[in-house]
Parts: C-alpha cells; structure tokens; sequence
C-alpha cells in the first residue's frame, strides 16, 4: 500500500516540477523583460559565471547547460546582439567559438541585485527556511540522478 502511495507521490512531483519550471519560466520572462532577456537567455549567462573560468567552447557551453549545439548557438548570438557576451574564435583552432561575459553584462546584473534578491525571495513565499533547505537537497539528489542516467544513455 505504501510503495502505490510513493509511486503516485513520485508521479504528482514530477508533473509538479514541470509545471513549477513552466510557471517559474513564463514569471522571469515578465521579470527580465525590462533588460530584453528572457529565463533562457538568463540561464545561459549564470552557466557562464558560474561554471567557467575561462572562456568556454560551443560545446563546453552545451554540456553545461545541458541543451542542444543550435539552441546554445541562437541564445548566444542573441545576447552577443544585446551586449550581455562576446562570441570569439579560438586563438589556436579559428573553428572553435568561445564564450565570454562583457563588463555591460556585470553592470546591468549589479544594478539589479537588490531588485533580483526581492524577486527571487517572492518565489518562495512563507516557505520556511527548513522547507527550502529540505527541496534543495531533494532536488539535488534528483539532478544528480538524471545527469548519470544521461552519461549512461548509450
């Protein structure tokens, strides 16, 4: 009885986060309208902060955020558009494109942190700490799960 309990718990959390990210998504888009970039775009510049310390390559970028060569592609000449980055060519292989933050990109960011800060804690409502601290790790978990199964996809 409880593990048909835990399995439709499982199948209600997985529509749930699909629903959360499509309400999540449509609710940036209006916040980050205001600067001309949308939650894609957005995820595409946090992945550069975050995770490169070096400019990275066209299909480092695409590891890391885990979407497609063309879709990387378009949101990066996007923002390449908009000022937000620079798409270079390799210093060594003219082939590969390399990714990099432009300092309007930091300003625009800067100018917005207390803003961002108030927008991001609206997302949570009352939750308390402990219940975000609990969905955090969860979703941790979860995340790691589904990267392995996709080293593992043949």
């Amino acid at each position: 009885m409880i593990e048909d309990q835990s399995i439709e718990s499982k199948k209600d959390i997985f529509g749930m986060i699909f629903l959360l990210g499509q309400r999540w998504q449509t609710l940036g888009d209006l916040e980050l309208a205001s600067i001309g970039v949308t939650t894609k775009q957005w995820l595409l510049l946090i992945t550069l902060h975050v995770f490169f310390k070096d400019p990275p390559t066209l299909n480092q970028l695409t590891e890391a955020m885990g979407s497609s060569r063309q879709n990387v592609k378009q949101l990066a000449s996007n923002l390449q558009r908009s000022g937000f980055l620079e798409i270079f060519q390799d210093a060594v292989d003219k082939r590969v494109l390399r990714f990099r933050l432009t300092q309007k990109n930091a300003e625009i960011w800067e100018a917005r942190a207390q803003r961002d800060q108030e927008y991001i804690n609206s997302l949570f409502g009352d939750a308390s700490p402990q219940d975000i601290l609990s969905t955090r790790s969860t979703l941790e978990r979860l995340l790691a799960i589904s990267f392995e199964k996709l080293r593992g996809r043949p």
